[in-house]
């Protein structure tokens, strides 16, 4: 197990996961509630936020592990200062996945609200990817 690469990646998909939560919460926030909308946007925040529950819980485990770690010695950049591990190609195929699946959904579903949070996560994943490859 690599710590850096653990703790890069669970901090990115905190970020892209709060990122959908952001991106659901104001499409909810705009639905007139009691519509079968806002109930279905409710329910994937609800289903999101048990996500970042779990992802937080992560989190606290690897920071014990750092934290051991730097005791022992070992010197750890801070997340930003790591790379990002995941290769443009896997991103982009996300990417082009997302973007199908906006495609197919209704646009009053809370798939679509999802849908479109993704393609605009991983269009600037996928650009900050390729610029830190390309440099």
């Amino acid at each position: 197990m690599d710590l850096e690469q653990d703790l890069r990646n669970v901090s990115d998909d905190m970020l892209r996961t709060l990122d959908q939560l952001q991106f659901l919460e104001t499409e909810k926030r705009s639905e007139k509630p009691g519509t079968p909308r806002f109930v279905k946007l409710a329910k994937e925040i609800e289903k999101l936020a048990a996500v970042v529950f779990q992802q937080t819980a992560t989190q606290q485990t690897l920071a014990v592990a750092s934290h051991e770690a730097a005791t022992e010695g070992a010197d750890i950049p801070t997340i930003e200062e790591m790379p990002a591990t995941r290769d443009v190609s896997v991103i982009l195929g996300e990417w082009r996945e997302a973007e199908r699946r906006l495609g197919a959904s209704g646009m009053d579903s809370a798939d679509h609200a999802k849908a479109a949070a993704d393609v605009r996560r991983l269009r600037e994943e996928y650009h900050r990817a390729y610029q830190s490859e390309s440099a």
